[in-house]
């Protein structure tokens, strides 16, 4: 449990970084129900049904603004699996401060019982 309070602590050391470009705050639903939270270019996401945290820095491209690629971590209460990579594409919309969006995930988890997965997402944010 340290190692995992540890690598949250670690991992969110870029999101206090990016406080001065908005903050969002919403819900997800797909393969994991969950919180969603962006902080400038950062998206976390905390799962409400059982414990999993997702970090990803998000990219978005110039030709296609709506578009957005990602790269990031997960941590979980899997025992067997408790660590693994993410990538992400997906799709957002914004109007002023309501954000919809949608992506699927690739990943990779790390352990006992690793893995190789494909999850997706569609949710909503507001931003601040």
């Amino acid at each position: 449990m340290k190692r995992i309070l540890m690598l949250l602590g670690l991992l969110s050391l870029p999101l206090s970084a990016q406080a001065a470009h908005g903050v969002a705050v919403g819900y997800q639903v797909g393969t994991e129900s969950a919180v969603a939270i962006g902080v400038g270019r950062w998206d976390l996401s905390v799962g409400t049904e059982r414990f999993v945290v997702n970090v990803d820095r998000r990219f978005h491209t110039k030709e296609f603004p709506a578009l957005y690629f990602g790269l990031g971590g997960q941590v979980s209460e899997d025992s067997n699996a408790p660590v693994g990579l993410r990538t992400k594409v997906g799709l957002s919309a914004r109007a002023d401060m309501v954000e919809l969006f949608g992506e699927v995930v690739p990943n990779v988890t790390f352990g006992d019982a690793g893995d190789v997965d494909v999850d997706y997402a569609l949710g909503l944010r507001i931003w601040f």
